[in-house]
């Protein structure tokens, strides 16, 4: 692969630890509030993030999870002074520097002052997209979203991406059959995933949504 010796093979991230990742992320999922009807998504990560490194996977090895890394590519210029992007979630296994676990996150169904906004187009032009397009490491072959469901209808929200996949099925280049379906990974828990032909390789992406309800007022 590009910036690579001929002949020097990279590890992909272990697929064994992804269902505890993902059963992990939805659990601890389960006890995040919002404390505003409008709250940004990144302040919904960090309390999800202080709950995820209390877990023993991550406190003590053999992963780490880190929030909000910033991605800087190993074959970019080394004189370059800003990023590639920024992951929402990375979960590193200590394969090297670019073999990790990706996840994004946005929110649905937040009630905006101008009206509802579902932002089902978002989650798959400014989410998913960026695993289509390469953004991240080439030894990624699995990542996750995240999606915080504002008013707690996940049922309505599941419905709303999977619509809004099967508009971008092309670009997205999903594989048969070409929309969101529920993930065997964990079969007792309601994670969904997509299927996607990057010609190199084939691409799971995990996607799991949190219904959130306001934090009582004390």
């Amino acid at each position: 692969m590009t910036g690579f010796p001929s002949g020097h093979f990279r590890q992909l991230f272990p697929r064994r630890y992804i269902p505890s990742i993902l059963l992990l992320i939805y659990k601890a999922g389960e006890n995040i509030h919002r404390k505003t009807e409008m709250e940004h998504e990144d302040s919904l990560t960090t309390r999800l993030h202080r709950r995820l490194i209390q877990e023993p996977l991550f406190r003590d090895g053999p992963l780490q999870i880190n929030l909000q890394p910033d991605i800087v590519k190993s074959d970019a210029d080394p004189d370059k002074d800003t990023p590639e992007g920024r992951l929402d979630l990375q979960v590193c296994c200590g394969l090297g520097y670019e073999v990790y676990f990706a996840i994004e996150a946005k929110r649905l169904r937040v009630s905006l002052p101008s009206g509802l906004f579902k932002g089902s187009y978002e989650y798959v032009h400014d989410g998913m997209m960026r695993y289509i397009i390469g953004k991240y490491s080439p030894f990624v072959q699995v990542g996750a979203m995240l999606g915080y469901v504002y008013d707690g209808d996940t049922k309505t929200a599941r419905i709303d991406i999977d619509r809004q996949i099967q508009k971008k099925k092309k670009d997205l280049k999903l594989v048969t059959p070409k929309r969101l379906v529920q993930s065997p990974i964990l079969s007792h828990y309601p994670i969904d995933e997509t299927r996607h032909d990057l010609e190199k390789s084939l691409f799971t992406i995990y996607h799991l949504f949190l219904g959130l309800i306001e934090e009582q007022k004390k």
